[in-house]
């Protein structure tokens, strides 16, 4: 199993090791990974998550068998949702003793099974062969986890080679482009809308073509910069974000959608489902009323046969939808004052990885990216905790890159124990801990329903603190514009700084 990743490039493999598990950990070092201990199975399983979104080489994470294994099921389920290839590798009973003990014992295939493209045991069939075909089963579209149990005593036998029939990737249907070209020549006010499915390979013919068309253009927020939003017809993220009503407003505004790699997964509500859409993608994403018009193949190729006329939009309506989108801070601890004052300092190509809460909503709305592979975000399944451990995985594959780690101060609470290995490995993270002192997010729902905020305040801790007790340098910032000058020296000297500024969630009542 070691080898055969190995060989095909992975480089890491994050986890927690358990007596059942040691043996492939240490496959995996003799093969020439690193395998890198975290504090919490869930940061394990996020941080092969980005790993597989950056390389496209499936990310690896390993726990042990029992709390090993369910520890490591929000970081799966999330790149379930979110599409990123990975293989998560769990121990399992041994499988001379597995009918007759109980202890540990679950039904880990089952389990995985709900939130993986497949579920594999060892010993089932060849192993060269098994990781070959998670690989390539994680990597095809649409990309996702695949989860494989290793029986611990299966995990010391001696390998041998067996016969298996070899999976190969299944053939591509033939679409024709005639229904999705007359839509497109008919439409008055088509509107592009790029989505997950898109990767940094598709980002020149994406740019040519919305230059060609002439049409305005959204992004959905996992795929933020595969067209730099300072582009003069960006009008916005799609959707769920903050501004929402705006946004989906613009949207009803055309005539016709041109998703690109469009994926419902992004969005809370299903306006998708009520407007005219055609689609280009790598795999079909037609689901109970959601029934676009649809070509699959190779992303680039689709957009750059479309060749289509300029469709520009009445200078009137673009300039409304545009303007639409443009908010000013509130006074005081703004949140979206905070953001507009690190995007200015932050470099066009530098990596924000973003965790989710109320900030998520504006970051994933007003954080400008440029550049693709440069804004991560959990959003299919929307995990609280993602912030810290992406950035980590994101600082690893781009050790040059500055990377800033946006988050709230319940997910750094949640996350804490990842100050650890970022100290371990002397990584230059910045982390601005957004402190409001309550689960805003869930208190703003609470107030517009009528109910009496409960259960949703609390006490953080002196974060800054807290990372001086980690090794690690803290700030705690009086206001924005001390946060703002604290971020800006250690991005100059990069080195690890926790930023702690607190902020007002009112504006999140404006916003969201």
């Amino acid at each position: 199993m070691a080898n055969e990743l190995a060989r095909r490039g992975v480089q890491y493999v994050f986890g927690l090791p358990g007596g059942e598990i040691v043996a492939f950990i240490d496959a995996c070092r003799r093969a020439g990974m690193r395998f890198l201990l975290t504090g919490h199975e869930a940061s394990a399983a996020w941080m092969a998550q980005v790993v597989g979104q950056i390389t496209g080489i499936p990310g690896v994470c390993a726990a042990t068998l029992g709390p090993g294994a369910t520890n490591l099921v929000t970081g799966v389920a999330s790149a379930y949702l979110d599409r990123a290839p990975m293989l998560a590798i769990t121990a399992q009973i041994p499988a001379s003793s597995i009918e007759t003990m109980t202890h540990q014992r679950l039904a880990l295939d089952r389990l995985f099974e709900q939130i993986t493209k497949a579920s594999f045991s060892m010993g089932t069939s060849d192993t060269v062969e098994l990781i070959r075909r998670a690989m390539l089963v994680a990597g095809g579209p649409r990309p996702g986890p695949v989860h494989i149990s290793v029986p611990s005593d299966l995990a010391v036998a001696a390998y041998e080679a067996q016969e298996t029939a070899r999976l190969e990737p299944c053939p591509r249907k033939d679409w024709t482009f005639a229904p999705l070209i007359d839509r497109l020549s008919g439409a008055q006010r088509p509107l592009v809308l790029i989505g997950l499915g898109v990767t940094p390979a598709d980002a020149p013919a994406i740019r040519a073509f919305v230059d060609n068309l002439q049409a305005p253009f959204l992004v959905t927020p996992k795929v933020k910069g595969i067209v730099a939003e300072d582009h003069p017809l960006f009008l916005g993220v799609a959707s769920g974000m903050a501004i929402d009503r705006d946004i989906v407003e613009t949207i009803r505004t055309a005539d016709l959608v041109v998703a690109i790699g469009f994926d419902p997964v992004e969005c809370d509500k299903t306006w998708f489902a009520d407007v005219e859409v055609v689609s280009l993608d790598s795999a079909s994403m037609a689901e109970g009323r959601y029934k676009p018009v649809e070509a699959i193949g190779e992303i680039a190729s689709l957009v750059a046969a479309l060749a289509p006329q300029p469709k520009p939009w009445p200078s009137e309506v673009f300039d409304q939808r545009r303007n639409a989108i443009r908010r000013e801070p509130r006074e005081g601890q703004s949140p979206l004052r905070m953001i507009e004052e690190l995007r200015s300092i932050f470099p066009r190509d530098g990596i924000v990885t973003c965790d989710v809460g109320s900030h998520k909503l504006l970051v994933g709305q007003f954080w400008r990216a440029y550049e693709p592979g440069t804004f991560f975000m959990s959003n299919g399944l929307s995990g609280m905790g993602f912030g810290v451990p992406a950035a980590t995985a994101a600082q690893l594959c781009h050790p040059a890159k500055p990377v800033l780690a946006v988050v709230g101060d319940g997910g750094m609470l949640m996350m804490v124990h990842d100050l650890a290995l970022i100290r371990e490995l002397g990584l230059p993270i910045v982390i601005v801990v957004l402190s409001d002192r309550s689960l805003s997010l869930i208190r703003v729902s609470e107030e517009r329903r009528g109910i009496e905020p409960y259960g949703v305040d609390f006490t953080p801790p002196d974060f800054a603190a807290v990372a001086h007790a980690f090794g690690i340098a803290g700030h705690k910032a009086r206001d924005i514009q001390d946060a703002r000058d604290a971020v800006e020296r250690a991005l100059t000297r990069r080195t690890p700084l926790l930023v702690d500024v607190p902020i007002d969630y009112g504006e999140y009542y404006d916003l969201v």
